[in-house]
């Protein structure tokens, strides 16, 4: 057994994990979560960065794992410890200022116009109170400049959901591409 796999086994073993429960659709706080999510995507698509910052939990954790082919038996398709953005509340606040108050980056001078489709939503409670596992699909069209094509992600995004002075922030996002290699030029946007 490797140093990974026992420490795993022995914080199973400390604190036995509390199964999620579903949270319906009907119910009220499935409509807020889902209500969030859709401002979330305004926010992004009309350029909002620092607005959209302000939906993060200082704890934040933004991950974007590196997907490659192989056979299921071989285990999961995502890395572990590789990634196409790991961010923390403090790196992910500067590259959205950078994009939103800056001239430098130019990657996206002029900004790309985007919009983002979030469906299948799926919200849980884990047990603690006012969190929430929230998994969602995330279609994103992007087109640049005077391009006649669209760019497109599609991925599947599980976000933990914390409430904080009443307010929903987003904990943790971990985004799966659907692609092993993504049909954009850069990452410049957020998913």
């Amino acid at each position: 057994m490797t140093t990974t796999e026992n420490a795993a086994n022995q914080q199973t073993e400390a604190a036995p994990e509390v199964p999620l429960q579903r949270v319906h659709v009907g119910e009220p706080e499935y409509f807020e979560v889902v209500e969030f999510l859709e401002d979330e995507a305004t926010l992004l698509d009309s350029g909002k960065l620092l607005d959209w910052l302000g939906l993060m939990d200082p704890s934040l954790r933004y991950q974007m794992p590196v997907r490659s082919t192989r056979d299921l038996v071989d285990g999961s398709e995502f890395s572990d410890g590789m990634f196409l953005f790991d961010e923390t509340i403090l790196t992910l606040g500067i590259k959205a200022t950078r994009l939103a108050a800056t001239m430098s980056a130019w990657a996206e001078k002029p900004p790309s116009r985007t919009r983002r489709h979030v469906t299948n939503i799926r919200v849980f409670r884990t047990g603690t109170d006012g969190e929430y596992e929230v998994t969602s699909s995330l279609l994103l069209l992007r087109n640049r400049y005077q391009e006649h094509n669209y760019e497109i992600i599609s991925a599947r995004r599980v976000d933990t959901l914390r409430r904080q002075d009443g307010a929903l922030k987003i904990a943790k996002r971990v985004i799966y591409s659907d692609q092993a290699t993504l049909g954009t030029q850069n990452l410049a946007v957020f998913l």
